[in-house]
C-alpha cells in the first residue's frame, strides 16, 4: 500500500522583528552571524596568562603536599 504525501502550500514561518529594518551593522535582520565576529585582539591574553599561572601554582602546591605526605607516611 502506497500513501501519497500530503501537499502543503509554502508559507513564511517567521519574520524578523520590526526594529531589524533599521539595523545597519550586525550581520542582518536577526543580528550578528558567525562571520561577524569581533576583530582578533589580545584582550583576553592577560586573563589567560593569570589563570594559567594560578593553575601552575596550585599544581605545584599539590605536588609538594603529595611529596611531603609520601616521605612522611611511607
Amino acid at each position: 500500500m502506497k500513501f501519497e504525501p500530503e501537499k502543503r502550500e509554502a508559507r513564511q514561518v517567521s519574520k524578523p522583528p520590526p526594529e531589524a529594518l533599521q539595523r545597519v551593522d550586525g550581520g542582518g535582520a536577526w543580528g550578528p552571524t558567525q562571520f561577524d565576529l569581533p576583530e582578533r585582539g589580545d584582550k583576553n591574553g592577560q586573563a589567560i596568562t593569570i589563570v594559567v599561572l594560578i593553575g601552575v601554582v596550585i599544581l605545584l602546591v599539590l605536588a609538594g603536599l603529595w611529596t611531603l605526605a609520601y616521605f612522611k607516611f611511607f
